[in-house]
């Protein structure tokens, strides 16, 4: 397993959910792999194929690119890769959104608190203590 400070964050604000870390396509994969274990190309482009039909060297490339950012770990088994989660999903989300919040405070520090201040006001107004 990768060292979890190893995996890179890139970060969208403006798309919904996952989109705002992987492409639509990386986050179908990692779905998969989260719900049904580690497996080989073939068998993501199995569950993949059931709701539009990709290539196999499209859905290998995009596990490999994952594997390049840390996110599945590959072992050979055989003739084929294994593929599998480097972590979790509850993992990656927290990771994910612990270096989104260092970074802002580290680069922006004064502006980052005070927007954070405000929307923790701003979630907690009309809430009885």
């Amino acid at each position: 397993m990768n060292g979890k400070k190893d995996i890179p964050i890139l970060f969208n604000p403006d798309k919904p959910g996952l989109e705002k870390f992987w492409g639509r396509l990386e986050i179908d994969v990692m779905e998969i792999i989260w719900a049904n274990g580690p497996m080989t190309v073939k068998r993501a482009l199995y569950f993949l194929n059931k709701s539009r039909t990709y290539a196999y060297t499209t859905v290998m490339t995009v596990m490999n690119r994952l594997v390049k950012k840390a996110i599945l770990d590959r072992k050979k088994e055989g003739h084929s890769f294994i593929y599998s989660p480097s972590l979790s999903k509850k993992e990656f989300i927290q990771l994910a959104t612990q270096k989104v919040i260092a970074g802002l405070l580290t680069d922006f520090k004064e502006v980052a608190t005070r927007n954070f201040s405000r929307l923790r006001k701003t979630s907690h107004e009309g809430k009885p203590d």
